[in-house]
Parts: C-alpha cells; structure tokens; sequence
C-alpha cells in the first residue's frame, strides 16, 4: 500500500508540474477561428488560407519570432532539398512580414511568439484556428494543484485489450459545441467488477499506447464532463491495467478554447468513478478567469430554482452541494470563498454537521472568505472557537451574539469587509468573527433589473430591499476580496 501511494503521488507531482509549464494548457487564453474571421482586435495582423497554407502579415511595427518548433522545422527544411516527397508532415516558410504553415488533418504548431504570447495553429475536424497561448495568464499564475480523490486500489483493474481488426472510425462530440471529430477506435477494453464486465473502446495504437476516454455518474458533480486514462501499451496476451486513479482531466475543464475529443458513445463506466482528478474549480473564458465559489445550501427548492441562476449572472461559477447527500470530500483548492446556508438544522445528520465544520474550518485556516448565513453560522461560529483554541487563545466569550427573531443572521471572517458593499455590521466578537442581519420580510426578486442599476444602488449606500439584492452585494464581497 505505501508503495502504491508513494508511486502515486510521484505521478501526482509529475502531472502537476507538467500543467504548470509557460505555454501548457493553463497558458491559453484565446481561440479563433479562421472560417470565421481572419483577424480580430487582439491580434497581431491578419490571415490568409490558400491552397492550405495559412500566413499571417504582422502589423507594421509588431515584432515576432519562430517559436521553437518552428524554428526546428525552418532548420530541418534548410538542409535538406525542399521537394514533395520528403517536406516534413508540418510545413512551414518565413515571408517578409510574416510566416507561413501548413498542417496535415488534426495537426497542431506552436508557431511564433509576440513576447509572452505563442500563437499556435491547430487543425481540427477539418477547420483551422488560431489558439493563443499566453505564459502570463492568470489561470497559470494562479494555479497550485489539481484537487484529487485520495488514492484508492479498489479502482484498480486487471483488464484485456482486444484488438479491432480494422480499426473502426467513430463520429464524436468535442469541447467546442459547433465541431465534431473523428476517433479511431483501436479495440476493446475489458474488465471484470463486483457488478459485472465492463467493456469499453480504446483509442490510441497498441504499439505506442492505448487511451480510454469515459463518462461516469460523477461527472458535473464533482468530475468534469468526462476523463481520460492514459493505458500504456498491452502485453503480448493484451493483459493490462487499468487505475482510474490516473484519470485525469481533458484541457477543456481548465479552459473554453480547448478541443478536446468526447468519449466515443456508450463509454460510459456504470459506478461511481470517486478517483483521479477531480473537476479543477479554477477555468478561463472570454470573461477571463472565473471566481470560483463553493456554496452549501438547505433552503426550499423553490427559492433554490429562482436564486441560484443570480451567482453566475452575478460573477460567481458556483458549485451548489446539499450537506446531507452530497458527502464526498471536497478539496478547497481554488476556491475563491465558501458560504453555507440554511433556515433549519434538523435535517442533518451528525455527518453533514461535522463536514461543515470542518469546511468551515479548512476555509478559515486557508484564509478564504467563510460565511454562514441563517442557522449554518452555527458552523463557522463553532469552527473559529475550536480553531482559536486549539492555537492557545482565550478570546473569553461567554454567550454567543442572538439576533432578534426577525433577522437573518449572517456571520463571516474578517477576510471581508461587508461595509464595502452596503452592509452594517452589528457585531463583531473577540475571535475576529463578523456579524450582519437581514430582515426576512423582504421580496425574494429585486424592481431593479439590469446590473448597473444593482452597482449604482450597492454604490450609493442604498437599503438592501430584495434577496436578490443581497445576493449581488455578497458576490461583489467575495469579487472585491479577489
């Protein structure tokens, strides 16, 4: 077993590292493609297809530089006679004012550099794009670790690899919603579980290693919308193993301008995956990088459907989880604030309560916003007492802070200040603890309707007449804290 672990966390840390490079997928910014427009206000010039070349002519005054794949090929074609037969699959050329490249089908190149900008050509499913890459990206400076699942050898497999004889070509989905791809799948991959075989498609080559995309019942719970497993290459009997403790996530889950390929249909693994990586809350869009929030949440589904579409509208990508059945662990890292939320702690269990607290506890020490709001302050109360405690203070406080009966309570850490967004704060204890109340007897949906108009009340100091305006003004907390 330590074994296992230690070996485990070496391709952990390799995995990790690998994400983290200059121009790895955490570097990428952009994605544009060129059936749609042959240039757009970033970019450093403008391009041209023919004949299946793509050029670029750089702006007057722009200065850029082969990136060092293109660099390897310029040298590669200089010595050696250009001719048909023996240009490399990649091509590419240098112009006056720019360069020049062509692709086979699905080929990519990193192909020249502005600064701390690679611009990489890419064709798929017959399109050419233009994917930039940035090695200053937010997303990369902001990046620590994957969250995971703790290693677990019961989602290790002895399968059987079966080899398709030809292989056979499968239409599929991809991340980008108007692109589909082809998969060429090499065979089949078995193995037995206490519920049955399980057969899936491999993609890849035998001879240099096999690949299995699949789905599972976790994914956009607490995975991504699907993984991957690297296979390796099968034995001579196609015995090999299968550790889903290896999966990991496609591009597309850390950002919008990947391609990535979907599992081909009916790759869908029929129990709970709970190992290999888990959905990173960190990603980058057109908006720029999200604020990722973790929100624990018992009110009436009622309000439930109406209030949860304002985080996103409001600047929130927020994970909504019952502290009653959605038990897994859950990693903060990434997360930008936790809140809790509930009217009634009757319905938990003596396990939703410990798990809150110890949330509330990880948030605390990691210095995020915590808050807790209606009768789940509770937890972040109970968690900064044992906290503080445990670090040797003795902060004397007797009784807890009741607010009337009419209130909502809402307690937080002092990584906010809640005045900066039109709260009054009510209370504040010796443990650093924040206190603001709410009247219940307020309408759930604001009359004021556009953001603009919910900034300019939040920044004239207004009173906090809807849910809904309370709700805006907790997300700017948690934006201006970022």
């Amino acid at each position: 077993m330590n074994q296992f672990v230690t070996e485990w966390n070496t391709w952990r840390d390799s995995r990790n590292s690998a994400l983290a490079t200059p121009f790895g997928w955490l570097s990428v910014v952009g994605l544009h493609w060129l059936d749609e427009s042959l240039t757009w206000p970033e970019a450093p010039g403008t391009f041209a297809v023919e004949d299946g070349w793509v050029t670029v002519t750089l702006e007057s005054g722009i200065k850029a530089g082969p990136a060092a794949a293109t660099f390897d090929l310029m040298g590669r074609a200089d010595a050696s006679e250009e001719s048909d037969v023996d240009a490399p699959e990649v091509q590419v050329r240098v112009t006056d004012n720019g360069f020049s490249a062509r692709l086979p089908a699905g080929g990519s190149l990193n192909w020249f550099t502005i600064g701390s900008v690679l611009y990489e050509l890419i064709d798929r499913g017959g399109r050419l794009g233009i994917r930039v890459r940035d090695s200053k990206s937010p997303l990369l400076g902001k990046f620590f670790e994957v969250p995971v699942f703790d290693p677990d050898p019961s989602f290790v497999f002895l399968g059987k690899f079966t080899r398709f004889d030809p292989f056979e070509t499968h239409t599929i989905e991809s991340a980008q919603e108007d692109l589909t791809l082809q998969a060429t799948a090499a065979g089949v991959v078995s193995f037995e579980t206490e519920d049955g075989e399980v057969r899936l498609l491999a993609t890849g080559c035998p001879a240099t290693g096999l690949q299995l995309d699949f789905h599972d019942s976790t994914n956009g719970r607490t995975t991504s919308a699907w993984r991957t497993i690297d296979l390796g290459v099968p034995n001579q009997d196609g015995s090999l193993v299968i550790d889903f403790n290896r999966a990991v996530n496609y591009p597309f889950a850390f950002t919008a301008f990947a391609t990535c390929p979907a599992p081909i249909a009916g790759n869908v693994v029929p129990f709970d995956v709970t190992a290999g990586e888990r959905r990173p809350p960190f990603f980058y869009s057109d908006a720029g990088i999200n604020v990722p929030f973790l929100f624990y949440v018992w009110w009436d589904e009622e309000s439930a459907e109406v209030t949860r579409p304002w985080y996103s509208r409001f600047g929130l990508d927020i994970t909504v989880l019952n502290p009653n059945l959605d038990d897994g662990e859950v990693s903060l890292v990434g997360f930008d604030g936790v809140a809790m939320s509930g009217g009634d702690l009757s319905p938990l269990g003596r396990k939703a309560r410990s798990r809150l607290v110890k949330v509330a506890t990880e948030a605390l020490t990691s210095r995020i916003p915590v808050i807790g709001i209606g009768a789940y302050a509770e937890f972040v109360i109970r968690a900064q007492r044992e906290l503080r405690e445990q670090e040797g203070y003795r902060d004397g406080i007797e009784s807890e802070y009741e607010p009337s009966s009419d209130r909502l309570l809402i307690v937080m850490n002092n990584e906010l200040d809640p005045r900066r967004a039109g709260f009054d704060i009510v209370h504040t204890d010796a443990s650093g603890l924040i206190y603001v109340e709410m009247p219940f007897d307020i309408p759930l949906e604001s009359e004021r309707t556009e953001i603009e108009d919910l900034e300019a009340a939040m920044r004239d100091n207004a009173p906090i007449t809807s849910w809904q305006e309370f709700d805006f003004r907790m997300v700017a907390l948690i934006r201006q804290h970022r």
